[in-house]
């Protein structure tokens, strides 16, 4: 288990003061990174081997944003870590132990010279052990198809502020972008499903597909899948 506290600020949320989706995400993201890199096993010693994880699953469940100012604690709980994958719950409570979102991901490790998944190292195995008083969320893990029923709604060029260290978009755009085409924001859960890295200067098309409750809205280039997204 790790964690670290916060305070929701300024740049971080909407025209209602409430925490962004994409900062939410971002919360998320650099909870792994500290805790990776506290633990000797984060950027500073991925990049010289040429390896980077890549995030192949997101499902989040939003109780309530959190607002500006809010004082707010968020954890992360590695598991499953064996392989070339592993799995992270997180969740993200109010000093006072409000639970606000709890999120199920799982992650590949890969090898970012020959774009392949790579072997977990026996440091990065022992640097994860895994926590037995984990929490006991309930997700479905269900992977997301499309089924080529979307309407194109948009176009989506990638820039280079989309750009991480692993030299494609960074996760957190991908729902920054797809919320942007929603009908309305009335959603509670985000089920992500990666399924191809968008590269600097891909033009992506934006389908929306209305679900019988929610929405799907899917990245794709030259009729081929790269992130399906679900707002319920």
């Amino acid at each position: 288990m790790y964690q670290y506290n916060s305070r929701v600020s300024y740049s971080e949320v909407d025209a209602n003061l409430n925490l962004t989706y994409f900062d939410l995400v971002n919360y998320m993201q650099d909870c792994s990174c500290f805790h990776s890199d506290d633990v000797g096993v984060g950027v500073f010693y991925l990049a010289p081997k040429d390896l980077g994880w890549f995030v192949t699953s997101y499902e989040i469940h939003i109780v309530r944003m959190p607002e500006y100012m809010e004082e707010i604690v968020i954890t992360t709980y590695p598991y499953q870590v064996k392989g070339m994958m592993a799995r992270r719950i997180y969740k993200m409570e109010t000093v006072a132990g409000e639970l606000l979102m709890y999120a199920d991901s799982l992650w590949v490790l890969m090898d970012l010279k020959e774009l392949r998944p790579a072997r977990l190292t026996d440091e990065i195995i022992a640097a994860y052990p895994e926590d037995p008083d984990r929490p006991k969320f309930e997700f479905s893990r269900k992977k997301l198809r499309y089924e080529n029923n979307g309407k194109l709604v948009g176009k989506f060029v990638v820039n280079e502020n989309h750009i991480d260290t692993n030299s494609h978009m960074n996760n957190s755009w991908y729902i920054d972008v797809t919320r942007r085409y929603l009908p309305s924001e009335d959603f509670n859960s985000i089920h992500v499903n990666y399924k191809k890295a968008a590269m600097l200067f891909d033009e992506l098309e934006v389908y929306l597909v209305e679900l019988e409750q929610g929405y799907q809205v899917v990245l794709i280039k030259n009729d081929e899948v790269y992130t399906i997204v679900e707002y319920k």
